[in-house]
């Protein structure tokens, strides 16, 4: 009996592996002619990328009607067509193609729009079964825009140097602890450095990483000056040897990227395609390594008398100048001008007397006890981004036909004041004869100057040429205002020891003695020609704007109710898939 339950089980496993093997096969089958038609869908999809790149590059402005011989199929020369043959190799048969011009975003695509900002290639081919019998179909489709961008320039540094001003010199040498002359930044400034060229040295075939990854300032200038020694090996020497020496004497500045000295997207064409000042990446990469920085201050006291110490000093420039790119409002685009923040705090010396003469009403001679005085500086800068209309326009860099673009350019509210605290004390006469009485008179008097200038807001509609070389100035200078406003802040008199509510001589009214004293000083400070304000503070504040502010302005190329934009560069027709 055991036996031949043992022989009745092997037949039944050898059904049972017959059945399995059969339900293997048949799915086996079925796995292989779906992974077929997957093949089939990537290679579809795929196909519809390449073309939709490729046509996209045509949507330069081109109408409806100039597109459409590019592709009709019948023509065996038409672009598309070349297009097929170049991709012939997909799996599938009865490849059709269908392409559409219009508008797409990214949910709706419309073919009526003329002339056309995007195109649509829908690709689709037929699997047939090899075990399953019949076919199935392939269909996938790709969309495509052509973008435009443009590089701007905004608070050129070189703009200070080739005007022949050596403003930029000492901030650079006293940050590098360097000596270079005037002709080593010319060389600088007359330099041009590709992008593209020095990403490659930064991180070969990698833009993105390039741009983020962080580095010493000393290697990035090392790479700047081994991109010009291979583009040019015998031209730039001059600007090699300065980049060397900048390099060395950098070791003590922390780490930077590339990113944060230029504002712009690793996969923005018309950003890599850029030539950099190899001047303004100097400053640059110094500026944004040492994040604020105080300036040496001028010396404010030559030609002004009564100007005594600088108590304390906090004048910054944050960030420096900075090159955009990228499409219409795009956050590559935008760029931030430098910055300038802080406060400057004066003591004055040897101080003026005031001498009192209000009609015989009041006479006497007051003491310029103290006066101290408060440069407050805080101006936003300017900020710009690429806008349209108008669109960029990538023409033959002619003054006939020149590339264009705008930048919006708005600048913050500043405020750039002058005040100072003028103490005056002493004692003066009321009256005469046997009813004169004295008065002892202290008072603070607050001169404020401020600067004149509004908010504004511009577009630069730029050009190249001119602006590639002759940079559109927004806004006007700032200056401060030469017209002094006095407040009196605080005042206190006393007739004998008493206050002013006593009875005066001659039936004189307290109001009309404070009224003379008060007039009286504030006269002698603002008004007189030999006095505090018109011979300390409004020459001063000229010094103010000259010295200081002029230089630090002019280092930056920044206009302060503005901005110095430059054209750099612009590409158009760059296509970019969409979702």
């Amino acid at each position: 009996m055991s036996v031949r339950r043992q022989r009745d089980e092997q037949g039944a496993v050898a059904v049972f592996l017959a059945v399995t093997v059969t339900l293997l096969l048949v799915m086996a089958s079925f796995a292989v002619d779906l992974g077929m038609q997957r093949v089939a869908r990537r290679d579809m999809q795929a196909l519809a990328d390449s073309l939709a790149l490729s046509l996209g590059r045509e949507l330069d402005g081109k109408t409806q009607a100039e597109l459409a011989p590019l592709v009709d199929q019948s023509d065996a020369g038409s672009e598309l067509s070349g297009l097929l043959r170049e991709n012939d190799d997909n799996l599938g048969d009865d490849l059709a193609v269908q392409v559409s011009f219009g508008s797409w975003n990214g949910s709706v695509f419309d073919a009526s729009i003329d002339p056309p900002t995007a195109v649509r290639v829908t690709a689709s081919s037929d699997v047939g079964f090899v075990f399953s019998g019949g076919s199935g179909a392939a269909t996938r489709t790709a969309y495509a825009e052509a973008s435009s961008t443009a590089c701007y320039e905004m608070g050129s540094i070189v703009a200070a140097v080739e005007s022949g001003n050596s403003a930029l010199l000492a901030p650079l040498n006293s940050l590098l602890g360097l000596n270079l002359s005037l002709a080593g930044y010319r060389g600088l400034a007359d330099v041009k450095l590709s992008v593209a060229d020095l990403v490659q040295q930064i991180h070969a075939g990698d833009p993105a990483q390039a741009l983020s990854e962080q580095t010493s300032v000393g290697a990035l200038l090392e790479a700047a000056a081994a991109a010009l020694s291979v583009e040019q090996p015998s031209g730039y020497q001059a600007a090699v040897s300065t980049l060397g020496a900048a390099a060395a004497a950098s070791s003590s500045l922390p780490a930077v990227s590339l990113g944060s000295i230029l504002s712009m997207s690793s996969t923005d064409q018309a950003a890599l395609e850029t030539d950099l000042s190899v001047l303004d990446m100097l400053a640059g990469s110094i500026m944004v390594a040492n994040g604020q920085h105080a300036l040496a201050i001028p010396n404010l006291q030559a030609g002004v008398p009564g100007v005594g110490a600088i108590k304390k000093s906090t004048l910054s420039v944050i960030s420096g100048a900075r090159v955009a790119c990228g499409e219409p409002f795009s956050a590559a685009s935008r760029s931030t001008s430098s910055q300038l923040t802080g406060a400057l705090e004066l003591e004055f010396a040897n101080l003026p007397t005031i001498n009192l003469n209000a009609g015989g009403l009041v006479k006497g001679t007051l003491q310029t006890a103290k006066a101290t005085g408060v440069l407050a500086v805080d101006l936003g800068g300017a900020d710009g981004v690429v806008t349209e209309p108008p669109p960029v326009h990538c023409g033959a860099a002619t003054v006939a036909d020149p590339d264009r673009f705008g930048v919006a350019v708005s600048t913050d509210l500043m405020n750039y004041s002058f005040g100072s605290d003028v103490e005056v004390s002493g004692k003066v006469s009321v009256g005469s004869g046997p009813l004169k009485v004295a008065v002892d008179v202290t008072m603070t008097v607050h001169l404020q100057l401020s600067s004149s200038g509004s908010p504004s807001v511009q577009t630069a509609d730029l050009g190249i040429p001119p602006n590639d070389v002759t940079p559109w100035q927004g806004g006007s200078p700032v200056v401060l205002s030469r017209v002094i406003v006095p407040t009196i802040t605080s005042s206190s008199m006393t007739v004998g020891g008493l206050g002013l509510s006593v009875s005066l001589p001659l039936g004189i009214g307290a109001a009309s003695v404070t009224s003379a004293i008060q007039t009286g000083v504030i006269d002698s400070l603002v008004s007189d020609s030999k006095g505090f304000g018109q011979k300390t503070l409004v020459p001063l504040v000229d010094n103010i704007d000259s010295m200081l502010i002029g230089p630090i302005v002019e280092l930056l190329g920044l206009r302060l109710a503005g901005a110095d934009v430059y054209a750099v560069n612009t590409v158009c027709g760059v296509p970019a898939l969409r979702g």
